[in-house]
C-alpha cells in the first residue's frame, strides 16, 4: 500500500469522481483507475461503488477512509518537522480565525512573524470557531482563535483572555444618551447581524431569547465592517466587540453600550492538536498571540489594517520560542448580564 494511493483514494471520495479527481491531482483516468484497482487487489476487497450521483465509499472504504486520512495527515506532519527541523526556521503555518479576528487581530501579529522570520508560508483561513475547530481537527490548520467554550480531547487550549461585547448606535439614536441598555430594549429595534454561524450571534441571540426578547433582524451581512456602517447611517442597532470599533468610538461615528447591569463578556482561546512536535512557526506564533491579544481584548488599542477579502491569504514568515505555560485542554465562557 502506497501513500500515493491513499491520496488518489480520499480525493476521489472528496470529488465523487475519478475524473475531478484526476484534475485535481494531475493525472489521468486510466492512472486513477490503475491505482484504485492495485489498492483493492492489494486489500482484496471493493473499496469504491459508482451511482447515479458519482463515486461513493463502499462498506470497506468507509473504514478505510477513517485510517487513510489519520495516515496522510501523518505523513504530511512528519514532512512539516522535517522541513522545519532542517531549514532551522523554515516551513508552513496554517491558520484559523474568524472573520473580525482576521481583520483586526491577526495583521500586527502576522507582520512581526514575517518581519522576523520571512521563511515561513503564512495561510490564513477564515471561518467561525466551529469551522476552525474541525478544520484543526481534520489537520488543514495548524492553530485556531477560537471564541470559547471549546472542548475536545485532541485539541489543547491557551486561554487569551475576555473582551467586551456591546451594543453599538448611531450618535443620534434615542440609546446615545444612556449608560447602558438590557435586552429587553432590543424588542422594537431592527438588529443588525454578521457571521450568523459564530459562536458569538448563537450567545447574544440566546441572552435575547432568555429575556423573552425574538430578534428583529433587519439586515445581514458577512463583515463587521459594514455592520458598523449601516449602524453609523442610523439603519439599526447591531452587538459587536468593543476592540473592533473603538476607532468609530473615539471618532464619535458611534455609541458603545453595555449591555446589562455587568455587561455581556466572552472568552477566546488559541487551540492546537496535541501532538509530540510543535514547529518552532507554532511556538512563536503561540508566543505571540498570549503577548499581544490580551491586552487587545481587555480594552487595548488595535492597529487598524486596510479591509482583506475573506478568504485564504498568504505571506511569509516563521519564529521561534516556547509553547506558552499554563495552556489547558478544555476552558470555558461566563456571560454577565
Amino acid at each position: 500500500m502506497e501513500t500515493k494511493q491513499l491520496r488518489t483514494f480520499l480525493t476521489i471520495v472528496d470529488t465523487e469522481s475519478f475524473t475531478r479527481a484526476g484534475r485535481r491531482l494531475g493525472l489521468s483516468q486510466s492512472a486513477i483507475s490503475q491505482q484504485i484497482g492495485a489498492l483493492e487487489r492489494q486489500l482484496g476487497v471493493k473499496l469504491l461503488r459508482r451511482t447515479g450521483s458519482g463515486a461513493k465509499p463502499s462498506p470497506a472504504g468507509e473504514i478505510l477512509v477513517h485510517y487513510a486520512r489519520q495516515v496522510v495527515r501523518k505523513i504530511d506532519e512528519a514532512q512539516r518537522v522535517m522541513a522545519d527541523f532542517e531549514a532551522n526556521g523554515a516551513g508552513a503555518l496554517r491558520i484559523g480565525a474568524g472573520g473580525a479576528a482576521c481583520h483586526f487581530l491577526l495583521p500586527p501579529i502576522l507582520k512581526e512573524l514575517r518581519e522576523t522570520y520571512p521563511k515561513v508560508d503564512l495561510h490564513v483561513v477564515s471561518g467561525p470557531t466551529q469551522a476552525t475547530v474541525e478544520r484543526l481537527l481534520e489537520g488543514e490548520i495548524d492553530l485556531g482563535l477560537l471564541t470559547l467554550p471549546v472542548a475536545h480531547a485532541r485539541l489543547r487550549v491557551l486561554p487569551l483572555g475576555r473582551d467586551e461585547l456591546v451594543a453599538i448606535v448611531a450618535p443620534e439614536h434615542p440609546w446615545s444618551e444612556r449608560r447602558r441598555v438590557q435586552p429587553q430594549d432590543f424588542s422594537d429595534e431592527p438588529l443588525l447581524i454578521y457571521e450568523r454561524r459564530s459562536q458569538t450571534h448563537r450567545l447574544v441571540e440566546r441572552i435575547l431569547l432568555e429575556a423573552g426578547v425574538f430578534p428583529r433582524v433587519g439586515m445581514e451581512m458577512d463583515h463587521l465592517e459594514a455592520v458598523t456602517a449601516m449602524v453609523r447611517d442610523g439603519l439599526g442597532v447591531a452587538v459587536v466587540p468593543r476592540w473592533a470599533i473603538q476607532a468609530e468610538i473615539e471618532a464619535q461615528q458611534v455609541v458603545a453600550l453595555p449591555i446589562g447591569k455587568t455587561g455581556l463578556s466572552r472568552a477566546w482561546g488559541l487551540g492546537v492538536v496535541e501532538q509530540d512536535h510543535q514547529p518552532q512557526a507554532v511556538r512563536a506564533f503561540l508566543r505571540l498571540c498570549s503577548e499581544r491579544i490580551p491586552p487587545i481584548l481587555s480594552g487595548g488599542a488595535v492597529e487598524r489594517p486596510p479591509a482583506v477579502a475573506e478568504g485564504t491569504v498568504a505571506a511569509g514568515a516563521t519564529g521561534a520560542g516556547a509553547l506558552a505555560a499554563g495552556a489547558a485542554s478544555t476552558a470555558t465562557a461566563t456571560d454577565k448580564i
